[in-house]
């Protein structure tokens, strides 16, 4: 029998979580941008530097192709994603449908303990805004939104918008803009949580119309000064 190639070497039980594992930990990577934009993704060297096979790495890149973080060109080589003004169009769009929905729904289940989680994620943004830590931002406002998924409790809603804010966010919160932004985006996100533990319907929607708007106004922005270093045409 023939030795097999490393592409075709079935995995051992449980190759479900290396996939998995490879899978974070590309997202985690593009997201703190370890793995700049635009660069080429090497899937010999990602599997060895997560000490397995080429398989799973290659099964996470396609999962993240569906979900417009990587990009495979004509050679078949990933490369991780750019944003375009359509791209940034149409997350907005989709949030904004998903999200009034979720947090809607956090309201009617929030529990206490969820109130004070969202309350405190609140409090460390502005102090993080203050301080000019971005880091601090970002994990707080991840602690935000995932609070409000766990208790909006829909998981495909959540799935869907976990995975749609990603592919824009992770330029605006590490893009000068956003960083000048900080501020105004930590009192939006206070405004917000404010009305979930209110349970003030009215507000919830006006408040997350408001701040996704602000967020499409300054992705474009984002975009608009890419264009010129990647040769994209600028909007009309």
């Amino acid at each position: 029998m023939s030795k097999q190639n490393n592409d075709e070497i079935s995995l051992p039980k449980g190759s479900e979580s290396l996939g998995d594992d490879a899978y974070e930990w590309i997202v985690a990577a593009i997201t703190s941008f370890r793995i700049p934009t635009n660069s080429s993704i090497s899937e010999n060297k990602l599997a060895s530097e997560l000490g397995i096979s080429r398989t799973p790495v290659r099964e996470a890149l396609k999962r993240l192709e569906t979900e417009g973080l990587v990009k495979r060109g004509d050679a078949g080589r990933f490369t991780v994603a750019m944003l375009t003004a359509k791209d940034v169009d149409e997350a907005i769009d989709f949030l904004l449908l998903c999200d009034v929905y979720l947090f809607m729904k956090a309201a009617e289940n929030l529990t206490a303990s969820d109130g004070k989680d969202l309350m405190a994620a609140v409090k460390t943004m502005a102090s993080a805004s203050k301080n000019s830590d971005r880091d601090s931002w970002i994990s707080a406002d991840l602690i935000f939104h995932e609070t409000i998924m766990r208790s909006a409790n829909n998981s495909l809603v959540a799935d869907s918008a976990r995975i749609t804010r990603r592919r824009i966010q992770r330029f605006w919160a590490r893009s000068l803009s956003g960083a000048k932004d900080l501020a105004t985006c930590s009192d939006e996100h206070t405004i917000i949580a404010e009305a979930i533990v209110k349970k003030d319907m009215r507000s919830i929607e006006n408040a997350v119309i408001g701040h996704l708007s602000h967020l499409r106004l300054n992705m474009q922005e984002i975009v608009d000064s890419m264009a010129p270093f990647l040769g994209v045409p600028l909007r009309n």
